[in-house]
């Protein structure tokens, strides 16, 4: 500032003691509010492409959080499938050694029947498990064949989608459990048709196993993503606690000193008043 004339009308010495408060002040309630929320972005003008970024990063952990509910969700759904199917195993166990026993001579007619009406018992109940086991309402098993469930873990950016197939043809008709064990024959078909439920039922379980593998795999790796990105975020909205600290210190000291320069500034015109003495 060059060399200045005493004046009553223009005080250029509080003008510049006010711009530079302003500034101060507009400073110190910048940091405030940065301390106060925790964000270094408290509005668009602060860093407009940063918060773009921000925004898109943020779009993409919520998605991969409702990602990480679904892939949880498609675990539990086979959980649930596969205690069903260990049940039906259980049962078939039972057959296993009903048809044993009635494919024996030491076994008369009478007795065959009791058998025989017992192995009808757990037929109905392996049928009625297929056909009630569910997930929210969405049954887990079809006469018709295995059932598929897609399952959504992909981003706003990628479309990605786990299938699972859950079963087969799920009866027992289907899984060739017809024979009767009211004879000693019957019972001796009975037994292979038995044995090859449990390697059906054996077989779904393995898929079932296979998928649950895979599943805790992209859970985990899901999970990391939407940390990762988190961490991304953080970075760019979030406050530096420690810079803010030292910014509201020197925005405070500022803020005082521009005004003792204000008052000083403000005061100097009274000098004029000398010029009269």
């Amino acid at each position: 500032m060059g060399a200045q004339s005493f004046s009553v009308i223009t005080n250029v010495s509080s003008l510049y003691a006010q711009q530079n408060l302003y500034s101060s002040n507009i400073g110190l309630n910048k940091t405030i509010a940065r301390i106060s929320s925790g964000y270094r972005i408290v509005d668009a003008g602060d860093d407009a492409a940063g918060l773009a970024i921000a925004n898109l990063l943020k779009a993409d952990v919520y998605a991969l959080n409702q990602a990480y509910r679904n892939a949880n969700d498609a675990s539990g759904i086979i959980q649930i499938a596969d205690g069903a199917l260990a049940k039906v195993t259980d049962l078939l166990n039972r057959a296993v050694t009903l048809a044993e026993e009635s494919a024996s001579g030491t076994v008369g007619a009478t007795e065959r029947q009791t058998i025989d009406t017992e192995y009808s018992q757990i037929k109905a109940e392996i049928d009625r498990v297929f056909s009630s086991v569910n997930f929210k309402g969405e049954h887990l098993f079809s006469s018709s064949g295995a059932v598929q469930k897609t399952i959504f873990v992909g981003d706003t950016h990628v479309q990605s989608t786990i299938t699972l197939s859950i079963g087969g043809a799920a009866t027992t008709s289907s899984l060739g459990l017809t024979s009767s064990l009211s004879t000693a024959s019957g019972a001796q078909s009975a037994l292979t048709e038995i044995r090859n439920a449990i390697t059906s039922i054996s077989r779904w379980r393995g898929v079932l196993g296979a998928q649950s593998n895979r599943l805790q795999n992209s859970i985990a790796i899901i999970n990391t993503q939407a940390i990762n990105l988190k961490g991304a975020e953080s970075i760019i909205r979030d406050a530096n606690m420690a810079q803010e600290m030292v910014n509201l210190t020197k925005f405070q000291i500022l803020l005082q000193s521009g005004m003792a320069s204000l008052g000083q500034a403000n005061a100097s015109s009274q000098m004029v008043l000398g010029l009269f003495r």
